[in-house]
C-alpha cells in the first residue's frame, strides 16, 4: 500500500510526488510518455530553446553597431531542434534522477483508477491511500471543416516544418511565441485571431506594443478573424464582412487547450467529467482523492500547477503549504517580452516607466518598452505590467510585490544593481502621484506639471508618476519657478 498515487508525470506531479517523499510517504507515479509532462517535453521549455536560437539569429541586424561583422550568417533549423532536444533530455533526466533519489516508485504506462484507493497501470494494480490525478492538457483543436489538417504546437516542437510560409490560428500566447520563432528565422507569417486584437486576456497597451513588434518582423495580423474552413496549406477566414484566405505551407492551431480526463477512471469515483472540480487544498468531491495542474481546468501554467501540487501535498501531510495561488504570474517570452501580475484594471494610481530611460536595456540595444506599476490609494501595488527585452527577470520581484501587498516606497528602498533591468523598479523619491504627467519628446525626461511651477525630471530619475501620459513637445513649460530633482 502506497501512501499517494499520482496519475501523471508533468510539473504537478512529479512537484508532488518528490515534496510527497521528501515527507517520509512512500510515492507510486504512473506515467505515459515523458517524465516532465507538457512543460518539459512540448511546451515551455523545447519553445523557449528554439525562442533564443532565432533571437540570436535575429540580432545578426544589431552586430554592426556594436563593432562585431561576420559574413554569410545562416540559421541551421536543424541543429537548433537538436540543441532543444539535448537540453530537454538533459533536464528531463535530471527529474528522472531527483525522483529515483527520493525512492519514488515510477510506473511507465497509462494509469487508471478503479477506486478512491486503488489504480491500475500496465496491468498491474496498485493500491494507495491517496490519488492526485495531474494529467494534464493536449492541444485543442476548433470545430472547422477540415480540422484534421491542423498542426499542433505538439507538432511543430517535433521536428522542422516544411520550408515556406505558417498560418498560425490563434494570436494568445502560444500563437505569438510561435509567430516570433518563425518570423526571427524568416518565414512568412500569418496570425488569424478571433478577438479584436492580440492576447486579449492581457492589456490593450501590451497587446498593441506586441502587434506593432510582429508586424516589424514581417508578421501579417488579422484581427476579428473567424476561421471557417481549414486545408493543409490555407486557412479561409471572415473578417470584415469579407471571405478570405490565408496560405502557407503549413497551418497551426493555438486555440487553446482541453484536459486529458478521458478513460483515467472519475466514473469509479463518483466524479463527473472533466475538468476535475478542487477546493482551495486541490481535494476533489471524493475523500482522499485530489488534483492539481490543467486537468482541474484552472490556470494552465507550469509553475502554477506547481504550486497547487504543493498545496495538495500540504494538506495530506497535515503541514500547509503557504503559496499563494492567488498572485500568479504570467509570463510571454515573445521579443520582446511580456509580464503580467496581480490587478492591472481598477487601481487608483498607475506609474509608467520606459525602458529607453534605462541603462542595461540601451547597453543591449533594446529600448523599446516599459514597466508599469498599479496601485491604490493607499499606494500599495496590486499588479504591474511590463513590455520589453529582459522584463521576465522582473517577474519574481513584481509577483512578490503584489503578493505581500508592499507599497511602492517599500519597492523602491531596495538597493538594485547596476546596470540591470531591475534598477527600473527603483523610485528615488517620493510615493505615486496624482499630478498630470506629459512626456517630452524633444530632450527627453517627464514633465511633471504643478499648479505654480513646472519641474522637469530626467529619465534617470526613474521615478513613479501616476496619471495618463501625453505629448509635451518641449522639456520645460513657462513657469514661475523650474528646479531639477
Amino acid at each position: 500500500m502506497f501512501d499517494l498515487a499520482v496519475l501523471g508525470g508533468g510539473p504537478a506531479g512529479y512537484t508532488a510526488a518528490i515534496r510527497a517523499a521528501k515527507l517520509g510517504m512512500s510515492v507510486l507515479l504512473v506515467e505515459q510518455g515523458g517524465t516532465g509532462g507538457t512543460c518539459l517535453n512540448r511546451g515551455c521549455i523545447p519553445t523557449k530553446c528554439l525562442l533564443h536560437s532565432s533571437g540570436l539569429y535575429a540580432s545578426r541586424t544589431a552586430w554592426a553597431e556594436c563593432g562585431v561583422s561576420a559574413e554569410n550568417v545562416a540559421f541551421d533549423e536543424r541543429t537548433a531542434y537538436l540543441r532543444k532536444d539535448g537540453i530537454v533530455a538533459s533536464l528531463r533526466g535530471g527529474v528522472e534522477k531527483l525522483l529515483n533519489a527520493c525512492g519514488v516508485k515510477t510506473v511507465r504506462a497509462r494509469g487508471r483508477i478503479l477506486s478512491p484507493h486503488a489504480v491500475e497501470a500496465d496491468g498491474e494494480i496498485f493500491e494507495s491511500r491517496r490519488i492526485l490525478i495531474a494529467t494534464g492538457s493536449r492541444p485543442s483543436l476548433p470545430g472547422v471543416k477540415g480540422a484534421e489538417n491542423f498542426l499542433t504546437s505538439d507538432d511543430v516542437l517535433a521536428g522542422p516544418l516544411a520550408d515556406g510560409g505558417t498560418v498560425i490560428v490563434g494570436g494568445g500566447v502560444i500563437g505569438t511565441e510561435l509567430a516570433c520563432y518563425f518570423a526571427e528565422t524568416g518565414r512568412e507569417v500569418t496570425v488569424l485571431e478571433y478577438a479584436d486584437r492580440l492576447l486579449p486576456s492581457f492589456g490593450k497597451e501590451i497587446s498593441s506594443q506586441l502587434a506593432a513588434s510582429l508586424r516589424r518582423k514581417g508578421v501579417k495580423i488579422c484581427t476579428s478573424a473567424r476561421v471557417t474552413e481549414v486545408g493543409k496549406e490555407y486557412a479561409v477566414y471572415e473578417s470584415g464582412g469579407q471571405t478570405l484566405r490565408a496560405e502557407g505551407a503549413a497551418v497551426v492551431a493555438a486555440t487553446g487547450r482541453k484536459v486529458n480526463a478521458e478513460d483515467i477512471g472519475l466514473e469509479n469515483i463518483g466524479l463527473p467529467a472533466a475538468p476535475v472540480s478542487v477546493n482551495a487544498d486541490m481535494m476533489t468531491a471524493t475523500e482522499g482523492v485530489y488534483a492539481a495542474g490543467d486537468v482541474t481546468g484552472g490556470i494552465q501554467l507550469a509553475h502554477y500547477a506547481s504550486a497547487c501540487a504543493l498545496k495538495a501535498v500540504g494538506h495530506m501531510a497535515g503541514k500547509p503549504c503557504g503559496v499563494d495561488l492567488a498572485t500568479v504570474p504570467s509570463l510571454v517570452y515573445t521579443s520582446p517580452e511580456i509580464v503580467c501580475v496581480g490587478r492591472t484594471a481598477d487601481a487608483a494610481k498607475t506609474g509608467k516607466f520606459m525602458l529607453g530611460a534605462n541603462g542595461k536595456n540601451l547597453m543591449n540595444g533594446s529600448n523599446r518598452g516599459f514597466i508599469k506599476i498599479y496601485c491604490d490609494d493607499k499606494d500599495t501595488i496590486v499588479g504591474a505590467e511590463a513590455f520589453g527585452d529582459g522584463v521576465t527577470e522582473l517577474a519574481g520581484e513584481l509577483t512578490l510585490a503584489v503578493s505581500r501587498a508592499l507599497s511602492a516606497d517599500q519597492v523602491a528602498s531596495v538597493v538594485h544593481g547596476i546596470p540591470r533591468c531591475t534598477r527600473a523598479l527603483r523610485r528615488r523619491a517620493g510615493t505615486c502621484t496624482a499630478l498630470p504627467l506629459t512626456n517630452c519628446r524633444r530632450r527627453g525626461g517627464l514633465c511633471l506639471n504643478a499648479p505654480r511651477f513646472t519641474i522637469r525630471i530626467p529619465h534617470s530619475a526613474e521615478r513613479w508618476w501616476s496619471s495618463p501620459v501625453t505629448n509635451c513637445p518641449y522639456s520645460i513649460r513657462a513657469s514661475s519657478k523650474s528646479t531639477a530633482p
